[in-house]
């Protein structure tokens, strides 16, 4: 098994972190074999403590990781090379039905809410709640405290109750390109998205 120790945390040795890793990957094995069996997962994944999933669609990519007390509830497709920090909430846009006389919310129907996508490279930052639905796009961070609403653009900065875009990731558009052709050769942005991009951050 090749182990990745570029990101290993200051302090701790080879040896403690091969270890961690493996007792890591027979501990994410037995949570979605036996806790969570209705989660899909093809890779390494981390769950810290306190972490949970609702009985939904959930599907994980390789190298996605969990802070503490996060809960997941509502359908989401997470890509690869995601950190989600801890006390982040996934939640539902349509749970309760709410605008019919003469019915209570603890009657209302369960509305559909769609899935909830976040792309390849995405970081998301302690206690924010991201309503489903949306996509973040890929590279893209959340600030922590965020409630984001709507869908994020890839590579940017967004932060606020609601998420507001703050920056771009990357100090110009070359940087971008640069970064999506050397990791994404064969999913790049398409030119349109590019062009959304290029007018929203750099111009």
């Amino acid at each position: 098994m090749k182990i990745d120790y570029s990101n290993m945390p200051n302090g701790v040795s080879r040896f403690n972190f091969k270890f961690r890793y493996l007792f890591n990957t027979i501990r994410t094995w037995y949570l979605f074999s036996f806790i969570y069996p209705w989660v899909k997962y093809s890779g390494f994944v981390r769950v810290m403590k306190k972490t949970s999933f609702a009985r939904m669609n959930i599907s994980l990519g390789n190298n996605v990781q969990f802070g503490e007390y996060c809960n997941i509830a509502s359908n989401v497709e997470f890509g690869n090379n995601i950190l989600v920090a801890g006390h982040v909430y996934f939640v539902g846009r349509n749970d309760h039905v709410f605008n019919i006389p003469g019915q209570l919310i603890w009657n209302g129907a369960r509305g559909l809410d769609g899935i909830t996508i976040v792309q390849d490279d995405v970081w998301v930052g302690t206690n924010s709640i991201i309503i489903a639905g949306i996509t973040i796009g890929k590279g893209a961070i959340v600030a922590a405290g965020s409630l984001v609403n709507k869908d994020v653009l890839p590579y940017a900065i967004v932060g606020g109750n609601p998420a507001k875009y703050i920056k771009c990731r990357f100090n110009s558009f070359q940087d971008l390109i640069k970064h999506d052709e050397i990791l994404y050769p064969n999913d790049r942005i398409n030119i349109e998205l590019l062009q959304s991009i290029e007018k929203i951050f750099f111009n």
